[in-house]
């Protein structure tokens, strides 16, 4: 289901052929990759309710960890198992931060988090804003920087841990820079 301008834009324009003999070969081999076992199981349950329908017995509850990270074909899944006639609760948790989605290079759609409470009507949203582990300055600039972004749900950070050290921004070239820098800093202290 690759937009044609898509698998254009991949391999001199020669995408889609490859795709198509990458999953030929697949078959002749009777293997699936890791995407394949995300679509597979999408493609039976969609083609065969009565499939779905057993797996809907299987599972009462269904948790999804890091939820701002899942792709398109892992929220599918989730709708998919998640279905539920109206008289009976859906049992889904799903735990995650829309602040730290940082995978979309990988596939993960921060959407599916934004849009959470109307996909999963009745679903109770539950905001953990207490942070143990950082200092009022150090949450102060991570608020201060994450709250240019219009897309997020929002949330006031608050800690016990009064004060802190100042956060410090320093501009590197690159990656290799930033190492030297961290190394020599630790070279420092020691």
């Amino acid at each position: 289901d690759i937009p044609e301008g898509d698998a254009r834009a991949f391999a001199n324009g020669k995408g889609r052929e490859l795709y198509a003999a990458y999953q030929a070969r697949l078959r002749t081999l009777n293997a699936c990759d890791f995407g394949d076992l995300l679509l597979h199981p999408i493609a039976i349950f969609r083609a065969h309710p009565d499939i779905l329908k057993e797996y809907h017995g299987r599972f009462r509850y269904i948790l999804v960890d890091e939820y701002q990270d899942t792709n398109t074909a892992q929220y599918m899944w989730l709708r998919l198992l998640a279905q539920r006639p109206k008289d009976v609760p859906q049992n889904v948790c799903c735990v995650g931060d829309d602040d730290q989605s940082i995978y979309g290079w990988r596939g993960a759609e921060v959407d599916n988090i934004l849009r959470f409470e109307k996909d999963f009507l009745g679903a109770r949203v539950i905001k953990l804003e207490r942070n143990y582990r950082s200092t009022e300055h150090i949450l102060g600039a991570a608020s201060g920087l994450i709250s240019a972004n219009r897309d997020r749900l929002g949330k006031t950070l608050w800690t016990d841990e009064e004060g802190g050290e100042k956060v410090q921004v320093r501009g590197l070239w690159d990656g290799e820079a930033e190492a030297r820098f961290v190394a020599e800093e630790c070279e420092n202290w020691v």
